[in-house]
């Protein structure tokens, strides 16, 4: 699929986006995030477990922080660009009411030891060990990122205009490392109807029944769909 160039109206709600990106901490430089390999061994972040891919990105659907999304409502297809984003419009400021200091005997009684850095649920809030000392642990219930500032560095690659790559690219979003190209649709018009028939390695992938259920959500939420159905095709010999 190309890049399109030259975009210069801003994005709308619902407006979908494919972006790659580099995401720094300002204070440290650290390199937290990219969607590029290329970029993540440049940054010796790799991981070679780690899908790497453009990001889809919805306009207005919240999932990703509310300074790139701004961010991505006035950028250029194809331009590169570098944004500054305080931790207000990030993953918040630091709460110092949200650093706790519990009984170790409380782990312990849980079955769980303690150890610095490690992640904890507390009455169904995440929180990452700070000090383990004395008898007592300190958790903090921050977010890893509060109070940072982040710089992202992003372009993004493609809008997606027809239905045919919006939907592909709905499935990617639920199938990582799928390919988008080998998916095979056929729409029905008159009844709305979508058929989808993905690629037969995708058929005993992890959690595939969770995956085609979200899909359809988010194809019944940005299409004009009324029933989406999955075809898996077995041949004899094949």
């Amino acid at each position: 699929m190309g890049i399109s160039r030259g975009c210069s109206m801003p994005l709308s709600k619902n407006d979908m986006v494919l972006v790659d990106y580099v995401v720094r901490v300002k204070e440290s430089g650290e390199v937290i995030e990219t969607t590029s390999a290329e970029k993540a061994k440049e940054y010796k972040v790799y991981d070679p477990n780690k899908t790497y891919e453009p990001l889809l990105v919805i306009i207005g659907e919240g999932r990703v922080i509310k300074g790139f999304e701004e961010a991505l409502e006035n950028a250029d297809v194809g331009v590169d660009v570098e944004v500054e984003i305080p931790p207000e419009k990030a993953y918040g400021v630091r709460d110092p009411d949200k650093v706790k200091t519990i009984p170790l005997r409380d782990f312990l009684r849980s079955g769980v030891r303690p150890e610095v850095g490690k992640v904890v649920e507390i009455n169904r809030q995440l929180g990452f060990i700070r000090n383990v000392s004395g008898g007592r642990v300190v958790v903090d219930f921050n977010h890893p990122l509060a109070g940072k500032t982040l710089i992202y560095s992003f372009k993004i690659i493609k809008k997606l205009e027809s239905v045919d790559e919006r939907v592909r690219y709905l499935i990617a979003r639920h199938i990582k490392g799928v390919d988008v190209k080998e998916v095979k649709l056929s729409i029905d018009d008159s009844s709305k109807s979508l058929t989808v028939e993905l690629p037969r390695d995708t058929y005993l992938s992890e959690n595939i029944q969770i995956a085609k259920k979200l899909i359809s959500d988010d194809i019944f939420k940005y299409l004009d769909f009324n029933e989406v159905v999955f075809i898996e095709r077995f041949v004899k010999g094949g």
